[in-house]
């Protein structure tokens, strides 16, 4: 039995890239959003990465030959990064982002 009486019926998100799949314009599309998305992944991990040394060497005073202040300047030039990826993920996303809003306040 499955969780929310869903039953047999496959998630609607996997019908709609499987559907994609057989287009290949949308798979083109797909595929580059999938690359960007393990991308911008990727770089949340070195977010995490950078906060966790930042509080170490808070503590130790230093982390991997790094002092505090080195993490948070490395912190602030990967927060501009970061900041792109976001807006292009955004930016990539917009229709989605926009019929989800549609669904939230209309």
């Amino acid at each position: 039995m499955a969780v929310g009486g869903v039953g047999d019926t496959m998630d609607p998100m996997s019908k709609v890239f499987e559907e994609a799949k057989k287009n290949p314009k949308m798979k083109k599309k797909l595929r580059v959003k999938a690359i960007f998305s393990l991308v911008l992944l990727v770089a949340f991990m070195g977010v995490i990465f950078i906060t966790l040394g930042t509080l170490i060497s808070s503590k130790q005073g230093h982390f991997l030959g790094m002092t505090q202040l080195d993490f948070l300047k490395l912190r602030a030039r990967y927060g501009i990064f970061m900041m792109v990826l976001i807006t292009a993920h955004l930016l990539m996303n917009r229709s989605i982002m926009k019929k989800e809003f549609e669904l939230l306040f209309g």
